[in-house]
């Protein structure tokens, strides 16, 4: 099975630069500079990128479509929440990102990690209740790509009407549906609807441990293809130890979590398992839990917080650690995001080559091989 290399881009409040949270990033998100972190992970042979969404974020299908039409070949795994989005808009969202660009479209679906930002979007929904609508909406978009004609639906969350939605997609069966969720009901829910089932990047033994039983939960659904395994991380790669070690923990110098308010709330006020885990293994006295894993970012900011830190040998091989307990997708990113990307591509990569990593071929006519 192949491997997928994935970078994360800095489309959010944050920016870039050289600090992971500054009040006043170096390098804010403007177009220019997050196609450029964009095009430096095309160059460096990632062949996808994460594009978050969030109150933080700018929407996600806009900074992804306005890329795309800079790049050539990089899929985009564009971020979204249900019940913020329907499931009929999100799927002709989708088929559209993925008809324009010829096939480039892939889709991170986000339960929600946190009430507070929910609540700005107007979304009140209690978490035990968010996934069994995220099982709504997912089994109503997977109607609409069968293309069965137009689908009714009428559940609790969604009351649909005779739905069919223009423009057709590229790619079959489907753009692939990336679900996070170390809960027990996010677990279920990756089983049954999602093609990659993400996790923050725990010890790679806790990750093969739920890699193992999400597996068998997928044995209760019928499913077209095997459900495959990523973990969400970051990286620091210098060409020595003691280089990587002193710029990784730059990075949080004069970083302070509350200069994002969604990243503080993900950190403080989560209702999430995988985030509940993050903040746990960077909370047990030594933020280096080993030579090559830091903790120190979990500090500054929510969501991914764990480091691979070291000379490109050391994160190739931590990388292997997951890769055998069986993770095939590392969505990653380090600081800054431009550089970090370059330095992977270049340094590490090439030392990956058995993990089989995915290479994309250039889409010759995207934008303009579609008909009328």
């Amino acid at each position: 099975m192949s491997t997928e290399y994935i970078w994360a881009l800095c489309s959010h409040r944050a920016g870039d630069g050289s600090q992971v949270n500054q009040e006043k990033p170096d390098r804010p998100a403007t177009l220019e500079y997050i196609t450029q972190v964009t095009q430096a992970a095309e160059n460096a042979g990632l062949v996808n990128i994460l594009v978050p969404c969030g109150t933080h974020c700018i929407d996600s299908w806009s900074a992804a479509m306005a890329i795309a039409v800079k790049t050539r070949k990089i899929k985009f795994l564009v971020a979204l929440r249900p019940g913020i989005t329907g499931p009929v808009y999100a799927a002709q969202q989708a088929n559209s990102l993925d008809y324009l660009t010829g096939g480039r479209c892939t889709l991170n679906v986000v339960t929600g990690s946190t009430p507070v930002d929910q609540k700005r979007y107007g979304d009140h929904l209690q978490h035990k209740d968010r996934y069994a609508r995220t099982a709504e909406f997912l089994e109503v978009v997977k109607r609409l790509w069968d293309e069965n004609g137009s689908v009714s639906y009428k559940g609790r969350f969604f009351d649909i009407e005779g739905a069919s939605i223009f423009p057709p997609r590229v790619t079959k069966p489907n753009p692939s549906i990336y679900l996070a969720g170390s809960s027990d009901p996010g677990k279920r829910v990756a089983a049954q609807f999602g093609d990659v089932h993400m996790m923050y990047a725990a010890e790679p033994n806790v990750v093969a441990r739920d890699i193992q039983e999400v597996k068998k939960l997928t044995d209760e659904y019928p499913r077209e293809r095997a459900l495959e395994f990523g973990i969400r991380h970051l990286v620091c790669v210098r060409e020595t130890k003691e280089a990587a070690r002193r710029a990784a923990e730059a990075l949080i110098d004069r970083s302070e979590i509350g200069n994002t308010g969604t990243w503080a709330d993900m950190k403080l006020r989560t209702e999430s398992v995988g985030q509940q885990r993050i903040n746990e293994m960077a909370s047990r006295g030594d933020l280096w839990l080993t030579d090559t894993i830091w903790m120190g970012v979990n500090q500054v900011r929510g969501g991914a917080g764990t480091m691979f830190v070291g000379t490109p040998e050391m994160v190739a091989n931590v990388i292997r650690e997951y890769y055998d307990a069986g993770v095939r997708h590392f969505i990653m990113h380090g600081w800054p995001h431009l550089e970090e990307a370059e330095i992977f591509g270049r340094e590490v990569l090439p030392l990956l080559k058995e993990t089989d990593p995915v290479v994309l071929e250039d889409l010759a006519g995207t934008f303009s091989s579609h008909p009328t």
